[in-house]
């Protein structure tokens, strides 16, 4: 009686591995007959999504982020967007990098990257001002005005390019953050598709395949954040500030350090490191 047994069950796994496989491959075809997104008009980045279509394609509910990836004949744009303030505070306080893979692999290690917001502890203007007047910088919070800099990894020779924000760069990367209206904060960025391709020299990206990373690095260990019931609004190292970037006019959060954070009744620490990607083909001119 142990054979039979033995003998359907090995036939019953093999047809879950196969009908697994199956799945697995019709899923790649569905991802690799996805149609990018072709930008009819080009986006002013400006820190606003006014110019984008809605909804925005991609959602990462964990995260509690929406994304948009498109391009023209001469950049691709991206957008990210959130309302969660918790998500707000991870990205301007721990900082975002977002990776550009030429080869539609998901993998950061080969791609370019555009570090902005960078992590708050490596602000230079900042750090120096806190060891002048330690005082009256401690538990000082962070606001959209603290952030100086943005970084460019390997656009060159594996190279990492710093310049200070709003300052324009030999790669044409433009990147810009700032809150819209209801509050969101908005990220943009554009960047030459000669910059993605640079080894091509016919400028056409008919066909081409890319893959983009969104790296939230979080916050860190010592950092908490406090959620106040009663009106969903945000306590953090004191309260909320004005962002004054741009046309947004939206609300910024102010983000402290040191205090204990609760959120939803628990206390929880937001310093992990978040990785989504995303591969997606280059949209056509229609």
């Amino acid at each position: 009686m142990q054979a039979p047994l033995s003998y359907y069950t090995i036939i019953l796994i093999s047809l879950s591995l196969a009908g697994g496989c199956r799945s697995s491959r019709n899923d790649q075809a569905a991802s690799s007959s996805q149609t990018g997104s072709w930008q009819q008009q080009p986006i002013i980045i400006d820190g606003s999504d006014a110019d984008w279509p809605k909804p925005l394609p991609y959602t990462d509910r964990k995260e509690k982020l929406n994304y948009a990836v498109s391009n023209d004949r001469d950049n691709v744009y991206i957008l990210v967007s959130t309302r969660s303030p918790q998500e707000q505070q991870k990205i301007i306080q721990g900082g975002m990098t977002v990776w550009i893979n030429n080869q539609a692999e998901k993998n950061e290690s080969s791609s370019m990257g555009i570090g902005f917001p960078l992590d708050s502890r490596k602000n230079r203007d900042r750090e120096l001002m806190a060891q002048a007047r330690p005082g009256q910088y401690k538990d000082k919070g962070i606001t959209l005005d603290d952030l100086k800099d943005y970084s460019l990894y390997s656009f060159k020779n594996e190279s990492i390019e710093n310049y200070e924000y709003g300052q324009s760069n030999e790669e044409g990367v433009q990147v810009r953050i700032d809150y819209n209206k209801e509050g969101d904060l908005i990220y943009e960025a554009s960047v030459p598709l000669s910059s993605i391709y640079p080894q091509n020299t016919s400028h056409n990206f008919a066909g081409k395949t890319v893959a983009v990373g969104i790296f939230i690095e979080g916050l860190p260990p010592d950092a908490h954040v406090r959620q106040d019931g009663g009106g969903g609004g945000v306590s953090i190292g004191g309260g909320l500030g004005v962002g004054s970037f741009g046309s947004g006019g939206g609300v910024g959060l102010s983000i402290g350090t040191g205090s204990l954070g609760r959120i939803g009744g628990k206390d929880k620490q937001l310093y992990q490191l978040s990785r989504i990607w995303q591969v997606m083909p280059l949209g056509r001119s229609r």
